[in-house]
């Protein structure tokens, strides 16, 4: 990294390089292992609102990459789902037909709630 970026978010080249380690594994034990950094170091850089803000952006970008990835792939896996409900296997199926019934009323949940919010926003806006 060059010496702007590091000025910029007034960041160590050491607290720069374990970022990746932390962001990529699943535990900050891990994280620290594979970035060769001791729990406590790590704690303390938790405690710099600069480091936390530059560990959260990270992952927010491996977790906005991931999402599109599910996105990409979407159509794909209800395709999956859904040519389940075609095996042989009763429980298979069952267990296919709760899990579609599962996300489609999850999903309308979701959307009423929305709207819900939208209307209340609505209210709040002409009321003032």
């Amino acid at each position: 990294m060059s010496a702007t970026i590091e000025e910029k978010i007034k960041l160590s080249r050491r607290q720069l390089k374990a970022i990746p380690f932390l962001v990529g594994s699943p535990t900050y034990t891990q994280g620290c292992e594979k970035a060769k950094i001791n729990k406590t170091t790590l704690y303390k850089w938790l405690k710099n609102p600069e480091f936390k803000t530059e560990l959260d952006r990270q992952r927010s970008e491996i977790v906005e990459a991931a999402f599109g990835m599910i996105a990409q792939n979407i159509e794909k896996a209800i395709s999956t789902l859904v040519g389940l409900l075609d095996t042989g296997d009763d429980r298979v199926k069952r267990l296919t037909a709760n899990d579609i019934i599962g996300h489609f009323l999850k999903n309308k949940e979701l959307r009423d709630l929305e709207e819900r919010i939208g209307r209340i926003e609505e209210q709040l806006e002409t009321s003032r």
